[in-house]
Formats: C-alpha cells, structure tokens, sequence
C-alpha cells in the first residue's frame, strides 16, 4: 500500500511537473505580450494628445500618420482590430473617453472605409529605420505626457512644412530707409584743350600753331554753322586759284548764295573784317580760348561786340574774296592754336 500510494504520489507531482512547463512559457510569453500592448497602448495615448493639436493645424497628413504609425507599433502583433473595437467601445461615451475612442477609429479603423482623402501636392516622406530608432529610443527614456506631446508635435519628425490652412500668408515688407538713391552722375567730360585723339598724321610738316590732335573744347554746346558738302578738307593741298601747295587752315562747307551761316557757339562778336583773300570775315570769341572765324559771306548780319546765342543766324553764304563759288570757310582755334574743324562739325558725303 506505501508503495502504491508513494507510487501515485510521485506519478502526480511528476505529471503537474510535466504539464506545468509549457503554462509557465506560455504565461511569460503572455506577459511579454501585455507588456509590449501595454507599450503600444501607451504610444496611443500619447499620439491621442497629439494629434488632438495636431487636427486643426493639418488634417490632410493624417492619412499619412495612421499609416506610419501602424507599422511602427503592429510590427509583430496584429494589433490594429483591438485598437480599433477599443475605440468603438469607448466612442459611445463621453468627454475624453469619447475622444479616445474617436482617436482610435480615426487613426487605426479607417483602413477598410472608402472615404476619400484629401490629395496634398507634398508626399512627405516615409518612416525609415533611422526614424523607428529613433523613435525607440525616446520611448525608452520613460518621458511623461507632456514630453511625449511636445516630441510627437515637432512636424520635423516628418519633414513637413506646417501651415494653418485658414491662415493667408503675409508677405513682409521691407522697412523704409532715409536713404536716397543717388542720382547717376553724367559722364566727365575733358577739361577745354586736353587731347582726346592723337591723329595719325605723317604727312609733312605742319606750320606752327596747327596741330591735327583732336581736343576737347569741354563742356561747350555746339551745332554745324552750314550743312552741305564738304568741298576742301584742313590740311596741304592745290590752292585752286594760284595753283601753290600750301596748307589750308579750315574747312569748305559748299552751300547756296544767301543761305544762312549760324553761330558755332554762343559768344561775343570779337572782329569783323574784308579782304582779297577771305572776302567778307568776321570771329565770334566763346570763352575759355576757343573760338570760331567765318570768312567768303555775302552778308554779316552782327556787329563787333554782339554777344549771340548757340545757332543765332549772323551771316549768309557767299563767294566774296578768292573763292571758286559760295561756300563757308570755317575755322576753330583754341589759344591760338589752329584745329581741325572735321572733329566738331556735320557735313554732307560727296
């Protein structure tokens, strides 16, 4: 009898060793599993939190977060139904339970409905490995309610750009200044007898006071005395009534008995005068040592010592003195040095 009892003794004890194995693994696995939904359910209500911001700032990515977050909290456990009869319980209630339970329809039960989502033009990007690292991290460091709102409200997580959709943009306007645009300043203009071309002359040599270098008469107003056709040029040639090669000190503009001979510039009439060679001469002075001679009029229409304005009309156009026909001999001069008159007047190609 001892042994037989012993015997079921043992046979019992050794049966609930056996079967009790498998309950124990099964309750640790069970336990490791609460723990893990108990986690994730913690991650829920901090996201509850939020997203209940984050509805009024941008609906339209909520898509996006309910699927970034189902697959970073149901990587193993098909834990979207649970969540989603959680929230379907809990929504028949009210204050924030009903609000949870809205939470969890919202986020993990509209999987399977066909409403339609509002289209963004900005994909934000997904959850990467780096992100679900990170993610895990911050869990890990057991942050309260309020941390984890402040951590899950940052857009930056997603990359998003947040904008209140009901909020227009205000465009910032520069702060007047008391500065004042300066005005452009007009080109410098050579001071009155400063070389502004060197010619290239190579003829022979050229009589004192003539120089065929273009200068600067400064900031004179000018206008061509005769428009017509340039008859003879500054510079040696034929005379064409004796035939001699001397130097011509100005230049033949052609022209029409009686046709008007205007001022160069404006001035003071400095002499008047008549002889064989020039006929009819007179020379207006414009300041700073330059002036203008008129020589074969038919008629002066000033006097000397008349100060005339840029353009006035002060003779005509004749063929007094040795001329082959009417034209207007034009000289410039500046300090009694003579330049060639080319430079500063219009004339008309042969």
């Amino acid at each position: 009898m001892y042994n037989q009892g012993t015997q079921a003794i043992n046979h019992r004890r050794s049966v609930r060793t056996y079967s009790s194995s498998p309950m124990r693994s099964q309750r640790q696995g069970t336990s490791s599993q609460e723990r893990v939904r108990l986690l994730q359910l913690a991650v829920c209500l901090v996201l509850f939190l939020a997203v209940s911001v984050w509805k009024g700032i941008f609906p339209q990515r909520l898509e996006q977060v309910r699927d970034d977050l189902l697959s970073l909290i149901t990587a193993d456990l098909d834990f979207q139904e649970a969540l989603a009869e959680l929230g379907e319980s809990l929504a028949a209630g009210d204050t924030v339970l009903a609000d949870l339970g809205a939470f969890c329809i919202e986020v993990f039960g509209a999987g399977g409905q066909d409403e339609p989502v509002e289209q963004v033009a900005f994909t934000p990007p997904p959850l990467t490995s780096d992100t679900r690292s990170e993610e895990l991290r911050f869990l890990s460091q057991g942050a309260d309610i309020a941390a984890g709102t402040i951590h899950y409200a940052s857009t930056s997580q997603y990359g998003w750009e947040v904008t209140r959709p009901d909020t227009e943009t205000v465009p910032v306007l520069e702060e007047p200044t008391d500065e004042i645009a300066a005005p452009e300043e007009a080109p410098s203009v050579p001071a009155v007898g400063t070389v502004i071309m060197v010619s290239d002359y190579s003829g022979e040599a050229l009589p004192s006071n003539y120089t065929m270098d273009q200068l600067s008469l400064g900031e004179l107003e000018t206008v061509t005395p005769v428009i017509g056709h340039l008859n003879s040029e500054y510079g040696y040639r034929d005379h064409p009534i004796n035939g001699r090669y001397q130097f011509h000190g100005g230049i033949d503009i052609g022209g029409q008995n009686g046709d008007p001979i205007t001022a160069f510039a404006a001035g003071t009439v400095e002499y008047i005068g008549q002889d064989d060679s020039y006929g009819l001469y007179f020379q207006i002075d414009h300041g700073n040592g330059i002036k203008s001679f008129y020589a074969h009029c038919s008629k002066i229409l000033v006097s000397k010592g008349q100060t005339v304005e840029l353009g006035e009309k002060v003779a005509e156009v004749g063929s007094s003195g040795s001329a082959t026909g009417p034209h207007l001999h034009l000289e410039l001069k500046y300090n009694k040095l003579h330049l060639n008159p080319i430079y500063y007047v219009d004339y008309l190609e042969p």
